[in-house]
């Protein structure tokens, strides 16, 4: 077991945010308005061959698995991303983690790039993190389909009492016994039809928490487990093998960017 150091950064209106820099960069905590927004495993946290069971995951360059015969044999199931430290540097009302390719990164994913994790808080207290990654290739193209990992704290027993108030949300509720059970449903991000869409959900015992997501996260995953308290609502480029089916493209030299805001009301 190790034990990682957690740094936090207050924000208005009664937010803070936590994250560790040596855990892949993951967001430990996000408390709005004085609440806890993020379930947390902490012996996941604490155990270097786990994979972490809480707070925000970074799943870089891949979101899921990927298919046996995948041109990237040896990348596994969300990257590589949340196993790596990553540095860190505080800026104004929020914090900057950066992540460069190296030696070990590029047997088995043959790419130089970039990629920086900046959280900043408004002064509403609504928390956005904005994600960068650069093209650092003289001549390639950089495939990237990434996304996050939310973990929102819910009891087990109220799951079914969750309401999706957005376009496509509705089939959500219907298919609680699959993402409830450890299975995983896809749906589009409303954004991409309308530039002005918001993830509204009613969560018990929390409250309404409204999610802005940029359109470059072209779906959403809905995903539980049975007895655990926590739905994981995740951002996506893409999904399932998006890195080999669908990725994104990044010009040599040029920076993509995607964003998600975190308000409650």
């Amino acid at each position: 077991m190790s034990d990682f150091k957690i740094n936090k950064i207050k924000g208005p209106n009664n937010s803070e945010v936590s994250f560790c820099p040596e855990r892949g960069g993951i967001v430990t905590s996000l408390k709005l308005k004085g609440k806890e927004i993020f379930y947390f495993d902490k012996e996941t946290f604490q155990d270097k061959g786990e994979s972490v069971r809480g707070g925000i995951p970074i799943l870089f360059p891949n979101m899921g698995e990927l298919k046996e015969e995948s041109i990237y044999p040896n990348l596994k199931r969300h990257g590589f991303a949340r196993n790596l430290t990553w540095n860190t540097e505080e800026i104004d009302k929020g914090f900057k983690e950066i992540l460069l390719s190296n030696k070990e990164t590029r047997k088995i994913y043959p790419f130089d790039f970039k990629f920086s994790n900046k959280g900043t808080f408004e002064d509403d207290g609504t928390f956005t993190l904005i994600q960068e990654i650069e093209n650092k290739e003289e001549i390639k193209e950089l495939p990237i389909s990434i996304g996050l990992h939310p973990y929102f704290k819910i009891p087990s027993g109220e799951k079914k009492n969750i309401k999706f108030n957005f376009e496509g949300g509705k089939s959500i509720e219907e298919q609680i016994n699959i993402w409830g059970n450890g299975g995983t449903v896809y749906i589009d991000n409303p954004k991409i039809d309308n530039p002005d869409a918001l993830i509204e959900i009613e969560i018990p015992s929390l409250g309404t928490l409204i999610l802005n997501l940029s359109r470059e996260y072209k779906k959403i995953w809905i995903w539980s487990l049975p007895g655990k308290d926590f739905i994981c609502i995740e951002p996506a480029m893409g999904e399932l093998n998006g890195l080999v089916n669908n990725p994104q493209l990044i010009q040599p030299g040029n920076i993509f960017t995607l964003s998600v805001s975190f308000y409650l009301k």
